[in-house]
């Protein structure tokens, strides 16, 4: 079995349209085999119309950078959006249905993106169990992080 080193960028609250910040992400990692882009779950709290065709644009400029960047052949996954917990959303419950189906939108919206663009996908939605999302209802606890690497290891093995 090879070797797998993983780099991981990601922080909290990040939306899709940091694409100058993902940029400067590209040039701090001179090499990269694949890129795992799993952007989106906070590109849900708009629930507007524009929310996922706008998530979908920052999402093929970054597969454009990065392929700029490591070659057209570098490998990317994208990874839709997982699912959150709509009663413990606390004041925003009301709008809970309409961001559960902007994440859906989103998954959906990747999958295509991913095709177009000879990408991977995975999608994380449903993979949360309810009683991993206690906290707030969007950020899993540790079982649910596991969760989460159990589906996305695999894939990156391959």
């Amino acid at each position: 079995m090879g070797h797998l080193e993983v780099i991981n960028e990601g922080k909290g609250g990040r939306l899709t349209d940091s694409i100058q910040e993902f940029g400067e992400m590209l040039l701090r990692h001179p090499r990269a085999d694949l890129l795992v882009l799993a952007l989106g779950t906070n590109d849900s709290r708009t629930i507007k119309e524009e929310c996922v065709p706008n998530a979908v644009a920052n999402l093929r400029s970054m597969i454009r950078l990065a392929r700029m960047t490591y070659g057209p052949n570098l490998a990317i996954l994208l990874i839709g959006p997982p699912n959150l917990r709509k009663d413990t959303l606390g004041p925003t419950r009301n709008i809970a249905d309409m961001r559960n189906a902007k994440l859906r939108e989103l998954g959906t919206a990747y999958q295509v993106l991913a095709h177009e663009t000879d990408s991977g996908f995975l999608s994380f939605y449903g993979a949360l169990p309810p009683e991993s999302l206690a906290k707030d209802g969007v950020h899993p606890d540790a079982a649910g992080n596991e969760q989460l690497a159990k589906l996305i290891l695999p894939v990156l093995l391959a």
